[in-house]
């Protein structure tokens, strides 16, 4: 990490950076503030607990570019931001689902997917190796001439799952309530528009105390998301991997953390 880098993990602003800093960038704010900004956005941080927000004043545009770049760049979803995302309607299976709609229609190979990337495709959409082909193969066999373009054309989003993979949930995690509108409302049973109005009311609440088919009704529409608690001294365990993605690494903060994680983490060690 260059010096420049250092002091923008620091948070530190224009006028808290060293003078050699400063004379290193020819004595530039403009060029400090740009630099600070997209290193916020490539590390996906947080607006109002990082220097970005004295530098870009628009919090939603600012999340807004985020997950657009880490749509780009085949990034993991940032769960850590999940209720700034909500807030955009943006949950994880709609960002993958556009993701893998984007790769598809550019005829990118499944290879092109970062690791953590592609499992977590996998794990939400169902869509491995073995499906992504099956899926090109049909798209490219369905396509359909535009006498306008002169192009042959294929609508990738008719192959693509609906809605998300039924996960498994753990009964202490936390459900909390999406970016619900009138319109979802009306399409909505007596019993979710219920639970939406108590999470509304009285805030998240933990998964054990809601029927888990209610939590799935709701999740697979989009409307709930789950927080997943975890504390500085909670312990995590990871079991050996089984059917793990190996495409190629991005080379991310998150994913260097992911892999840190992989390979030092066992059942005695804490979080922090």
């Amino acid at each position: 990490m260059n010096e420049v880098e250092a002091c923008m993990k620091k948070g530190c602003v224009w006028k808290t950076l060293p003078e050699q800093i400063k004379s290193a960038l020819g004595h530039s704010k403009e060029e400090y503030d740009r630099m600070l900004f997209k290193y916020s956005i490539r590390n996906q941080l947080r607006f109002k607990r990082s220097a970005v927000r004295f530098v870009y004043k628009d919090e939603r545009a600012y999340y807004v570019k985020l997950i657009n770049h880490s749509q780009r760049h085949l990034m993991l979803y940032p769960y850590h931001l999940q209720e700034k995302m909500i807030g955009l309607r943006i949950t994880p299976f709609s960002y993958y689902l556009t993701m893998m709609e984007e790769i598809m229609t550019d005829f990118k190979s499944y290879d092109s997917l970062p690791n953590f990337t592609a499992a977590d495709c996998l794990r939400l959409l169902g869509i491995g190796r073995n499906q992504f082909i099956d899926l090109m193969n049909q798209c490219r066999l369905n396509r359909k001439f535009n006498l306008m373009s002169m192009k042959r054309i294929v609508n990738i989003r008719e192959y693509l799952p609906h809605v998300p993979v039924q996960i498994p949930i753990q009964p202490w995690w936390i459900v909390c309530v999406g970016f619900v509108t009138e319109e979802d409302i009306k399409g909505c049973s007596p019993r979710m528009q219920s639970l939406i109005d108590s999470l509304i009311d009285c805030g998240p609440q933990i998964a054990s105390s809601i029927s888990i088919n209610l939590i799935h009704s709701l999740y697979s529409r989009g409307l709930i998301y789950l927080h997943i608690p975890i504390e500085d001294s909670t312990r995590v365990y990871v079991p050996p991997l089984e059917g793990f993605v190996m495409n190629r690494v991005l080379g991310d903060y998150l994913e260097t953390l992911l892999y840190k994680i992989f390979i030092s983490i066992d059942e005695r060690t804490t979080v922090a």
